[in-house]
């Protein structure tokens, strides 16, 4: 495991801490000139700027993915201290990256002419070299000033957090705040200055989670994955498609990666990835680490489980978390016992998986599949996980009863069943 560090003259979040408090205060955010002072530029003026853009933002990913604090520097509009000490940090967090790919694209037709100088929507790539299947782009808005040494430009802001909001653009920890990356076997984590205490039992977690998943799950895998373990939950709130209204309820959460925000259904990924929430960084590591291998479940499956019904996938990885540990210690909610003693006659429904009985839930998938495997070993398991995946949702009972030979019902009575046999 390694802690990568930019170099000292950069003045790493962590080492700033004990010697200035300014960094405390820089939000990497700044802002744009007056709205009311925008104007669209000639079309002549146009073909001269996205030039001297292109060039300075060529500058700035050379500067990044080189490590040469300097020469990103003579990128930056140094009038505003504040906005030097935000790229400071900036520089401090990619340069600890391993940055595949980092380049800017400028979009033309974007190209506000301000009262202090040029506004435009860049396109960021990057890519996670071991981690992205492919870069991932985000479109962010920058400000650009006239070099006062030169013919060229200067960038002068390149965070714009209210058209972030209106353009529902997600922003990533590196973007917002100084962070720490953590390496390990397969393992990217991303910690920030509170969190990066508990980086060796986090990234030791994932080392042995990804090797025993990797041990049970019979798909393509390459056992790598980034691991997000902040001290805050500004990350967790502002991902789509959670599956809980209350994000503060969800003790981790895996979630896809789409190369482009404006990507359709079927257009491949960048990758998958999973966040923990701050307050399992203080867990039992035997929890921790169980939890950490449901999340790897998912990041191992991939899509297979993207169609399938919820009870299904969430069961899987459950149940594929236990399979390490020994039986007497694969602890259950007592909400589940309470569920199967009271009888079941149906497995979760997708709509209402997680609201107030998700930890019964939860527990319910997982011993509908531990009862699967009992009936019909392993390899039905993942068998039941093609079939379903390749189904239509209105379909899928009858293919779960062929496949089966038994309905949701009697699966969920099969799995009441073996919860009480097993935890009374």
């Amino acid at each position: 495991m390694s802690i990568t560090r930019p170099e000292a003259r950069v003045r790493p979040y962590a080492a700033a801490l004990a010697t200035s408090a300014l960094l405390l205060s820089v939000s990497l955010t700044a802002c744009t000139g007056d709205p009311a002072a925008d104007s669209q530029p000639p079309e002549g003026e146009t073909a001269d700027v996205v030039p001297r853009m292109r060039e300075v933002l060529h500058q700035r990913a050379r500067a990044l993915r080189k490590h040469k604090w300097r020469a990103f520097l003579a990128t930056v509009d140094r009038t505003e201290q504040r906005f030097v000490d935000r790229e400071r940090v900036y520089f401090a967090n990619l340069t600890q990256l391993p940055l595949g790919t980092l380049s800017y694209r400028v979009d033309g037709s974007s190209l506000v002419r301000t009262a202090g100088g040029y506004d435009a929507v860049i396109q960021v790539h990057l890519q996670l070299d071991g981690y992205d299947a492919l870069p991932v782009v985000r479109p962010a808005r920058f400000h650009f000033t006239h070099d006062p040494e030169g013919d060229g430009l200067l960038v002068a802001s390149d965070r714009d957090r209210s058209w972030e909001q209106r353009n529902d653009v997600d922003v990533q920890p590196w973007d917002s705040g100084a962070v720490t990356v953590v390496t390990g076997g397969g393992v990217l984590g991303i910690f920030d200055t509170l969190s990066a205490g508990r980086a060796h039992d986090v990234i030791h977690a994932v080392e042995e989670g990804i090797g025993q998943v990797g041990q049970v799950v019979p798909y393509g895998w390459e056992g790598h994955v980034v691991v997000y373990a902040l001290s805050d939950t500004d990350l967790l709130e502002g991902l789509d498609d959670l599956p809980s209204q209350d994000p503060d309820a969800l003790d981790a959460v895996s979630f896809p990666v789409p190369a482009r925000i404006d990507d359709e259904a079927g257009d491949p990924l960048a990758g998958t990835r999973f966040l923990l929430h701050p307050r399992m960084l203080d867990s039992d590591p035997q929890q921790l680490g169980r939890l950490i291998r449901h999340e790897l479940a998912h990041v191992a499956l991939g899509s297979h489980d993207d169609d399938v019904p919820t009870w299904l996938g969430e069961g899987i990885a459950e149940w594929v978390s236990v399979q390490p540990m020994p039986e007497d210690q694969r602890l259950i909610s007592q909400a589940t016992i309470d569920a199967a003693a009271a009888g079941l006659d149906e497995l979760p429904a997708d709509l209402d998986y997680n609201d107030a009985d998700q930890a019964a839930h939860y527990g319910i998938s997982w011993w509908a599949c531990e009862a699967i495997v009992d009936m019909y070993g392993a390899p039905m398991l993942w068998r039941l996980l093609d079939e379903l995946a390749a189904t239509s949702q209105e379909d899928q009972d009858d293919v779960l009863q062929q496949t089966l030979q038994m309905g949701s019902g009697q699966l969920a009575r099969e799995a009441a069943k073996r919860i009480l046999a097993t935890y009374g």
